[in-house]
């Protein structure tokens, strides 16, 4: 099992743009967004302002998917399932900042900046060559 976690893990630290899907009216939507990762917390920072907020702070439960790059049939990736937190901590804000933000916020002091936790449920190893899906142990 160690080394399915391991992969998983490398997936999550090699891909950090996926999609982020979440329960709009009843019906799921995803958004491409970039991931931090400690473990297998995941972290992403956005606007206040976006649908997204909506969604999430009427039903927390959201799914993200890292890993398979386009083209390549033989690739894993990581499907996580679990439930998001919101928070404006200015010193996480800091800490996940990158220079690319500063294309969609004023900067680190934006007060539209908050930062989506996303604590795993679930978390599974899949490959397009097999239909296994390997479910990592998250303790």
């Amino acid at each position: 099992m160690a080394d399915e976690r391991d992969k998983a893990l490398k997936i999550i630290e090699k891909n950090n743009v996926g999609t982020l899907s979440t329960v709009s009216e009843g019906k799921p939507v995803s958004r491409y967004m970039t991931f931090f990762n400690e473990g297998f917390i995941l972290y992403t920072l956005t606007d206040k302002r976006t649908h997204k907020v909506e969604d999430l702070e009427k039903n927390p439960h959201a799914f993200v998917l890292l890993g398979y790059d386009t083209g390549l049939l033989n690739n894993n990736y990581v499907e996580i399932a679990g439930q998001v937190s919101i928070t404006e901590d200015q010193a996480l804000i800091e800490h996940l900042w990158s220079p690319y933000m500063k294309l969609i916020f004023d900067g680190k002091d934006d007060p539209n900046i908050i930062v989506l936790k996303i604590q795993p449920d679930t978390v599974a190893l899949r490959g397009t060559k097999d239909a296994e899906v390997l479910s990592i142990d998250l303790n």
